[in-house]
């Protein structure tokens, strides 16, 4: 049976790096004044013996956690997802870690779940989705650890990223109108989207928006949604949904209430998701760069933790993707 090998340390990659454990410790943990030189000397040291840093000993060295909050509604989401997961990818890099709560929405179970990452010792605070409510926000500024949050219109320090909803609903609408839609409906969990398709349609002075705008939660009331716009007396021609899932399950209840997609009803997704590709009919929606996303809200954290000067707002760039899930309005 092989033996198995000794842990690499901190000691093994400042002999390599020919520096004390002291440096080596600085640069690894991004503190203190290395020189960038020796900084790169010292990563491509660790790097070549494969040293993991022990965050724990670390932190308890430090008197810090060197653990990020992240709040989410739910992980459910694919953007969502994206977005947390580059978030984590740049933390790691900078020798953070992360704890997520996901609260689905409720401002009771927010604070529940706040309260529970303060318990476990978070260093900074991430709101990894917009909109999480006024209740909610007030609470993780009261609670005086530094944060960075994504919202639907980015106003002051801390909300340095966008979600990109309210443009791309825009963006989405504008492109419905120019089909000959006049109709349209919407099914988001977000005001900003609905806010969006006003935006489009007030510059345009010809549609109005049908009944049936409708802010949801899950697939079951996108679903429920759905079949509310299909029931209702004045039709909605197209729908903009607020995520490729809501989407997705339009086209689902579609499809049972046998109207065809797109011939009879437009629907478009927002996100981008890969499933969406796959569908049938294969969704149009609107791309945002989730990765681009999780790096400025990772890069908004991490200049708050170090002191540096704080970054501007990020406007998230969205793009149309046409596929086979629109088409122009019949009739």
């Amino acid at each position: 049976m092989p033996v198995p090998q000794a842990p690499v340390t901190l000691r093994d990659v400042a002999r390599a790096a020919g520096v004390s454990t002291a440096s080596a410790s600085r640069a690894l943990a991004r503190q203190g004044t290395v020189s960038a030189d020796l900084r790169q000397r010292i990563l491509a040291a660790a790097k070549r013996l494969g040293y993991v840093p022990n965050l724990a000993a670390r932190s308890l060295a430090a008197g810090k956690s060197g653990l990020i909050g992240v709040l989410v509604n739910s992980m459910a989401e694919p953007l969502v997802a994206d977005v947390v997961a580059t978030l984590e990818q740049r933390l790691a890099q900078a020798g953070y870690g992360i704890a997520i709560a996901a609260h689905g929405g409720s401002p009771g179970d927010g604070l529940t779940a706040l309260h529970g990452l303060l318990r476990r010792g978070a260093q900074a605070l991430a709101l990894a989705e917009a909109e999480d409510g006024h209740e909610l926000t007030a609470a993780v500024r009261a609670c005086g650890l530094p944060w960075r949050g994504i919202a639907a219109e980015p106003d002051g320090v801390e909300f340095v990223v966008d979600d990109g909803h309210r443009r791309g609903a825009e963006l989405a609408a504008r492109y419905l109108l120019s089909l000959g839609h006049r109709k349209i409906g919407v099914i988001a969990s977000r005001p900003s989207t609905l806010a969006g398709l006003a935006d489009a349609l007030v510059s345009n002075d010809v549609a109005t928006l049908g009944e049936g705008g409708a802010a949801v939660r899950d697939l079951d009331a996108a679903q429920a949604a759905m079949r509310g716009l299909l029931q209702s007396e004045d039709r909605a021609t197209a729908v903009i949904c607020g995520s490729d899932l809501y989407a997705l399950a339009a086209v689902r209840t579609c499809l049972g209430e046998g109207v065809a997609v797109p011939r009879a009803v437009s629907i478009i997704g927002f996100g981008d998701a890969e499933f969406g590709r796959c569908a049938v009919p294969a969704l149009t929606t609107v791309r945002v760069p989730s990765a681009q996303i999780g790096v400025r809200l990772a890069e908004g954290l991490l200049a708050c933790l170090e002191l540096r000067q704080a970054m501007a707002s990020f406007e998230t760039p969205v793009k149309l993707v046409v596929r086979e899930s629109t088409a122009p309005a019949s009739g």
